[in-house]
């Protein structure tokens, strides 16, 4: 994935929604990642019964999922208004809007703020042991200018709230408040080896230790902690993604792209590698195949941040 810091953070930005076995054909499609075949397996369900919230909120998922931002803010605002005592829905309004400002102007940014933050708030009120609100507000507060209601100490709150629900994940926002606010590494490193503690059988927690340590340019111990990473995971593509990144920061460009060849050999649609390889050959020079890379990229991955970029670099090279 692009970016040092922005891969530290991956994970914490936007949490996946926690998917219930409500509906065995729908969910099997979202979680099996066919966003294009879960939506209109649920744009045929809401045609049968527009009164069912939770149809409303699978298809409102897949839709974001496939980036159609509108539709699915739409689509969860049926849902909302079916049921507007459900956290989930909340939150995955907020995602959406979330999204939305991402690739925003700044006046439009300004207007969806207080509307992300009160679908964030509304999620926690409804359901205070939900951690993936209380993460998305961490990440509202510690992001957001404080004139459009960001706030560290706030931040810091839900990062210590969320200790006491879920130790693991709670400690990874505590190294991303020491790491990003504090620019404090040293206790950031501090805070992950306890989540590590509090679950050594999960593997992001070395992922994220190993780019923290990629980040201070310690690339013996970054290895390390990616090899612990694949160890834990191993049938997951982004532990070669994750080293060959290592080796990419390092200059190695020609392990990377082994590397997150590796990672494709396990899910050729796995677009963070697709990108990087393409990074890693406009880095060596080859123009030719960088250009290839970014298109091919464009057809995993056609909207989003990272597809403006790649169609940017398709016209510069």
């Amino acid at each position: 994935m692009t970016g040092t810091g922005r891969k530290f953070l991956l994970g914490l930005m936007m949490p996946m929604l926690l998917v219930a076995q409500t509906d065995s054909t729908g969910i099997r499609l979202l979680n099996a990642k066919k966003y294009s075949e879960a939506r209109s397996y649920f744009e045929q369900a809401v045609k049968k019964n527009k009164k069912d919230a939770e149809h409303w909120f699978y298809l409102a998922t897949a839709q974001m999922m496939e980036q159609n931002l509108d539709d699915a803010e739409e689509s969860v605002d049926e849902a909302i208004d079916l049921n507007e005592n459900i956290s989930k829905y909340h939150l995955l309004r907020g995602q959406v809007l979330g999204q939305q400002a991402m690739t925003a102007n700044v006046l439009s940014q300004g207007l969806l703020a207080p509307k992300i933050k009160n679908a964030f708030l509304k999620a926690s009120e409804l359901d205070p042991s939900n951690v993936e609100a209380r993460m998305a507000l961490y990440n509202y507060y510690v992001m957001a200018p404080g004139f459009m209601g960001g706030s560290t100490e706030k931040a810091f709150e839900q990062a210590s709230a969320i200790v006491k629900l879920e130790a693991f994940r709670g400690y990874l926002l505590l190294a991303n408040y020491y790491n990003r606010v504090k620019k404090d590494t040293a206790e950031a490193e501090q805070q992950i080896k306890k989540a590590i503690a509090a679950a050594p059988e999960r593997g992001n927690g070395y992922k994220q230790l190993g780019y923290l340590y990629m980040n201070t340019r310690r690339y013996v111990d970054a290895y390390e902690q990616m090899k612990k990473y694949a160890a834990a995971d191993p049938k997951n593509p982004d532990t070669h993604d994750s080293y060959g990144d290592v080796l990419k920061a390092e200059g190695k460009y020609d392990q990377a792209i082994a590397k997150y060849h590796l990672a494709l050999s396990i899910d050729k649609t796995f677009s963070p590698s697709i990108f990087s390889l393409a990074e890693c050959y406009e880095l060596q020079g080859n123009k030719q195949k960088a250009k290839e890379t970014y298109q091919w990229f464009l057809t995993v991955e056609p909207k989003g941040r990272r597809s403006d970029t790649a169609q940017k670099k398709i016209k510069e090279l």
